[in-house]
């Protein structure tokens, strides 16, 4: 999972006690906890049951409640009082920073809704991971952010979890000129970061690297959408990262033989 081997040995001593705190003093910590999840609300609401429901965990920071894992629960609880604020049975945190809250809040477990890869790692920027701020800080200082709202857009990498795992098995540097030769070929078109294409990229420069022209790899792949790499690259057999990469060398040699590549597994 992604950014989840943190280091709780950072946290400072555990110090809680599970008392009774009024709904109305619960607060969510916007940079990084995430919206309401409205549709879970509703479920947790028509099922709920003091049997299985678990006691919403409360950081007690700066005289305020802050909720870091049952932001949803708190809602459900509100919703089964006919929407009123209600007195919650919560466990609360004492001596726990605003970035000790995100950390454990990215790696929240139980009957928690799973996050989202954006989540996750916005959450682990707030917690000041070294890990995610040098992923992050190489990726933008390339040109490029993150879609941390789930939104694919120009110039934004929705698929947070592959780039992060290309940047683990390639590498910093291999990471970042995948990143510069997509860039400079499709000028930030939405579809140039989909999965299969930065697999696909990755995969060539690391299998041909000292041996292909940067400079007619970026001219090829300028002559040729994205998606319809995605598209021949559904048709062939292997891994993701082999197929589209089997595509991309097709595009790489073209018509050339003098510049033509031979195809390596």
């Amino acid at each position: 999972m992604m950014l989840s081997n943190l280091n709780l040995s950072s946290l400072p001593e555990c110090n809680f006690e599970v008392r009774y705190v009024d709904s109305v003093l619960l607060n969510p910590c916007a940079e990084y906890q995430r919206l309401l999840r409205m549709g879970k609300v509703a479920k947790i609401a028509a099922n709920f049951s003091e049997y299985i429901a678990n006691e919403p965990k409360v950081s007690y920071r700066d005289g305020r409640f802050y909720v870091f894992d049952g932001q949803n629960t708190v809602e459900a609880r509100r919703t089964c009082n006919g929407g009123k604020d209600v007195t919650i049975r919560c466990k609360v945190f004492y001596g726990l920073t605003k970035e000790d809250e995100a950390t454990l809040f990215a790696i929240q477990t139980g009957n928690a809704t799973c996050l989202t890869a954006g989540e996750r790692l916005r959450a682990n920027l707030v917690a000041e991971n070294p890990d995610a701020l040098y992923f992050v800080g190489i990726t933008s200082n390339a040109g490029v952010e993150f879609a941390y709202d789930g939104i694919r857009a120009p110039w934004k990498i929705y698929c947070i979890e592959t780039a992060y795992e290309l940047y683990k098995q390639y590498g910093c540097e291999r990471y970042v000129e995948m990143l510069h030769i997509i860039n400079e070929a499709w000028k930030g078109n939405v579809d140039s970061y989909l999965a299969g294409v930065i697999r696909g990229v990755a995969r060539f420069i690391s299998v041909y690297e000292g041996e292909y022209s940067r400079e007619r790899l970026v001219q090829q792949l300028a002559r040729t959408h994205p998606k319809t790499i995605t598209q021949l690259a559904q048709k062939d057999t292997g891994s993701s990262a082999n197929r589209h990469m089997r595509q991309i060398l097709r595009i790489y040699n073209g018509a050339s033989r003098e510049m033509s590549l031979p195809l390596k597994n």
